[in-house]
């Protein structure tokens, strides 16, 4: 008995702190036909909760959500507790999404394409690894209604991050990049559920 209800608490811990729904596919035909709208800003630096932050660059993306995964036990957490993978132009069809598995995990996300619908630079260049910092509390509950499938609306400031203690967290600037810092940084103050 003892042990059915530790499984209970656990699986109610997982659910409240880690799930993230999945929609059906609706087999939709909407796509996205806009890649990221990024400009680059003054280096202005401000303080977020414990850490230091620098702009970037403005950030605005419509998009669909391909994955999502929230982390609340890495050094990152307290300003980020959800990474989400989203993509535009052929990666927001349902169609070919269907044909890739993506994955995330350690912050850092992967796919695997075994029917070629798409080349590597392709996904690579119109798929992208966002770490929210939701700017408010009033963002962070909207972030809470996120489920993979939708079509989402993102509007904010790509940033740095240092950290007084010593580490630091690098935005990236590009779609083209891979590995470390290849991940954007996402202070996001604007989120929208467009369908």
């Amino acid at each position: 008995m003892k042990t059915i209800i530790f499984l209970l608490i656990l699986a109610g811990t997982w659910y409240h702190f880690y799930y993230i729904e999945t929609l059906p596919n609706s087999n939709s035909e909407e796509t996205v036909d806009a890649a990221p709208f990024q400009y680059k800003t003054e280096a202005k630096k401000f303080e977020f909760k414990d850490v230091i932050l620098t702009k970037k660059a403005t950030y605005s993306v419509t998009a669909r959500v391909i994955s999502a995964e929230r982390y609340h036990l890495d050094r990152n957490s307290n300003i980020s507790t959800m990474d989400i993978v989203i993509g535009w132009y052929n990666l927001s069809d349902e169609k070919i999404l269907n044909q890739i598995d993506f994955s995330q995990s350690s912050r850092q996300y992967q796919w695997n394409a075994p029917t070629q619908v798409l080349t590597e630079p392709e996904i690579q260049k119109t798929s992208s690894n966002i770490h929210l910092i939701p700017a408010n509390d009033d963002v962070a509950q909207q972030l809470k209604q996120l489920k993979i499938g939708q079509i989402i609306y993102l509007n904010g400031t790509l940033v740095d991050v240092n950290n007084p203690s010593g580490w630091n967290w690098k935005t990236s600037l590009t779609r083209t990049d891979t590995g470390k810092n290849s991940s954007e940084i996402l202070y996001l103050t604007e989120f929208e559920i467009v369908e």
